[in-house]
């Protein structure tokens, strides 16, 4: 019998989801997917009540050329809306709702949301990148789509690999370390990895005919690592809390550009 409650943590913030109004099949679906992250029982930060309600889109598939993902705050409560998901959270009960329209059938894009805002609270980062773990070391690989996050983790196989879309940086005294998430990009055979790892090094990706490591100033590292911190920057009190959490990393945690080719040379270079 699968449960009608279970929690999640993701870099040590747990969260509780209430699925007894979800059938077998959804739940297991949920159990499977998260279940490197499934903890027990504990207080949690978020404690999220989720059904499945028939009905139109909240969204209509094809208003525009990519997936639609919808946030706002007021006051104490954030809203969340997609395609077939819309949700809130309030901050003064830490409780929330997820409705999820049969065909959606997925928490996902809006446990991505909350993960954000939550790592702002925490004054961490929920970061678009590929984490990768080599010899007890964590790595970070950032930058738009496109840019070869997902290359990069597919040519560090042999390692770790913590996502290859979204992970999370935080601060543990003096140290920064990054985190696993159950997030993935375009690589659903690695596996959902519930580790993590002092971080020594942060690159900003660029694919090139060669490897080389190119310096960043201060300045245009933190302005790359802003951009790509997803859910969070249309608030200007997030924007301005990013933006200091990204200049207190890169004066901790090198941040270089990495220009790079398809082959697994790379880590030669980073070494």
């Amino acid at each position: 019998m699968l449960p009608n409650e279970l929690t999640i943590s993701i870099a040590d913030l747990p969260i509780t989801l209430c699925l007894e109004w979800l059938d077998q099949a959804a739940r297991a679906k949920i159990v499977t997917r998260y279940s490197d992250f499934i903890v027990p029982a504990a207080p949690a930060e978020f404690t999220i009540s989720i059904r499945v309600e028939p009905g139109a889109e909240f969204i209509p598939f094809g208003i525009a050329p990519s997936w639609q993902i919808r946030t706002s705050r007021q006051d104490q409560r954030i809203d969340f809306e997609s395609h077939c998901e819309k949700g809130w959270v309030d901050y003064a009960s830490r409780r929330g709702e997820l409705v999820i329209r049969p065909r959606g059938s997925d928490i996902e894009n809006f446990l991505r949301v909350l993960y954000a805002w939550l790592c702002i609270e925490h004054g961490s980062l929920l970061l678009h990148a590929c984490g990768v773990i080599r010899h007890q070391r964590g790595y970070v690989f950032f930058g738009p789509s496109g840019n070869g996050k997902t290359t990069t983790a597919r040519l560090s196989a042999a390692y770790t690999i913590l996502s290859d879309d979204l992970i999370i940086i935080k601060k543990n005294q003096d140290k920064f370390i990054v985190c696993g998430t159950p997030f993935r990009g375009d690589l659903p055979e690695a596996p959902r990895t519930n580790q993590s790892a002092e971080l020594v090094g942060v690159f900003a990706l660029t694919k090139d005919t060669r490897h080389y490591l190119a310096p960043l100033a201060s300045s245009e590292a933190v302005a790359r690592l802003v951009q790509c911190v997803p859910f969070v920057m249309s608030q200007p009190q997030n924007a301005l809390r990013v933006t200091e959490i990204c200049i207190d990393l890169a004066n901790h945690v090198p941040v270089q550009m990495l220009h790079f080719q398809r082959d697994t040379t790379f880590w030669e270079i980073i070494e």
